[in-house]
């Protein structure tokens, strides 16, 4: 028998092998499945992980076409001032729960590992089911359990402790990396520091940031032809909290950039933003408008097509941004508009947006879009650029306008079940056919 012949024979019998496995009949905990709550999970929060969820909360029964749910749990997360994480899990009766609503908020210190995360919005995703279910043929089978406190253990945040930080937070961080090949080589490193302290009336974040690159090339006649492009940024700002609609702030930016032909430019100015929805449920939904004077002082490193070693220019910037996440999905977008006082003919208008959207069961469509129009590089280096400099990016060229966009649909049929979880080879190796 050839090696083909074995190797087919052995496929048959493996596949002989499973099938009396797939006709036997549904495991008897199987046809108690309708009991259990449909619950259609969207899960957009720092922490989530589907199969674990899956996993653990064998009590509910996740499908994946909301509309086939009884309950729409929609979580989201976002930094807290420590660098922790506040987690807001809404959940949405549907059908015959339509007029349940309800929204648990906890929080989660930045010392957390992604299980803790993970198990803490677990536990928030239990207590928030019971109201759901405490009248069902589910309760008798659903038993509540509490952990007490450690003796002596703090109490949450700083309320009531002593803090010696006096609640500022730091972070210092950097890396270094490297490649190449017989031809070509690139190295890179950047480093960054970021100081902050955060309460409810007042917010300071000091930041800086620095990255150094070296690329080699042997060329085809063997010279060897190098790059190298440096740049730091960094940024103060200062904000208020007036109420839950109002803020008054103030940014001071500096920066430098080889690309750029920016030696040293530093900008500072008050600013004024506007939430039309409150800042406590920014984890939902945000329309903000924030309108910003200041003045730029600008050190260039060659001299500019305007014939300008430095200059210093006042200018004004207006921001519009939303964002909602909603069952039916989520979008975001902004406009940013900023332009010389005393040049109104020297401006920019920068819009981007994004979406996430369920049309209809199974069909979803997300799409990016961004427009960038530019009326204001006064940085350009006189003189032409080299081709060596166009094809490499090491130099700021002149131009109108920047774009980019990408859409993209899926669409998901069959069955709406999704409580098994099954690992096994779903990692990708790579590389082992080719």
């Amino acid at each position: 028998m050839t090696f083909s012949r074995r190797f087919l024979s052995a496929v048959v019998a493996l596949f002989a092998m499973a099938a009396p496995a797939r006709a036997q009949n549904p495991a008897a905990a199987d046809t108690t499945r309708d009991d259990l709550p449909r619950v259609f999970l969207d899960c957009q929060a720092n922490g989530c992980d589907g199969d674990f969820l899956r996993t653990e909360l064998t009590w509910l029964n996740f499908v994946r076409d909301r509309t086939l749910a009884s309950v729409h749990i929609l979580a989201t997360s976002q930094s807290t001032a420590s660098g922790g994480t506040e987690l807001t899990v809404a959940f949405i009766g549907l059908g015959g729960n339509a007029a349940r609503v309800d929204t648990i908020i906890q929080a989660s210190p930045p010392s957390d590992t992604f299980d803790e995360r993970r198990r803490l919005l677990r536990r928030v995703i239990s207590q928030g089911m019971m109201r759901f279910v405490a009248n069902t043929a589910l309760a008798p089978r659903l038993a509540i359990t509490y952990r007490a406190p450690e003796a002596g253990a703090p109490a949450s945040g700083t309320r009531g402790a002593s803090d010696r930080w006096n609640l500022w937070v730091f972070r210092v961080s950097g890396n270094a990396h490297g490649s190449g090949e017989e031809s070509q080589s690139f190295k890179s490193t950047n480093g960054s520091f970021r100081a902050s302290r955060i309460t409810a009336q007042f917010k300071t974040v000091l930041e800086l940031n620095g990255n150094y690159s070296e690329s080699r090339y042997t060329l085809s006649d063997g010279e060897a032809y190098n790059t190298y492009r440096h740049g730091y940024s960094s940024q103060a700002l200062f904000v208020r909290s007036l109420n839950e609609h109002w803020s008054l702030g103030l940014q001071a930016n500096a920066s430098s950039s080889v690309t750029s032909n920016l030696r040293l430019g530093t900008r500072v100015g008050p600013a004024v933003e506007y939430d039309l929805f409150p800042y406590s449920e920014s984890t939902r939904r945000q329309v903000i408008l924030r309108y910003s004077l200041g003045i730029k002082s600008l050190v260039y490193d060659s001299i500019t097509v305007y014939d300008k070693t430095r200059e210093t220019l006042p200018d004004h910037r207006l921001i519009v941004a939303a964002e909602a996440t909603q069952p039916w999905g989520g979008i975001g977008g902004s406009l940013t508009a900023s332009q010389y006082l005393n040049s109104p003919g020297k401006y920019r208008l920068d819009g981007s947006m994004g979406v996430s959207w369920r049309i209809v069961r199974g069909l979803n469509l997300n799409f990016d879009l961004g427009y960038t129009k530019l009326r204001d590089q006064i940085n350009l280096r006189r003189g032409s650029a080299s081709d060596d400099e166009i094809l490499l990016q090491l130099r700021q060229l002149r131009t109108g306008y920047y774009y980019y966009g990408s859409v993209g649909i899926s669409y998901t049929f069959g069955s709406v079940f999704q409580n098994v979880v099954n690992p096994r080879f779903t990692r990708n190796t790579g590389g082992f056919f080719f």
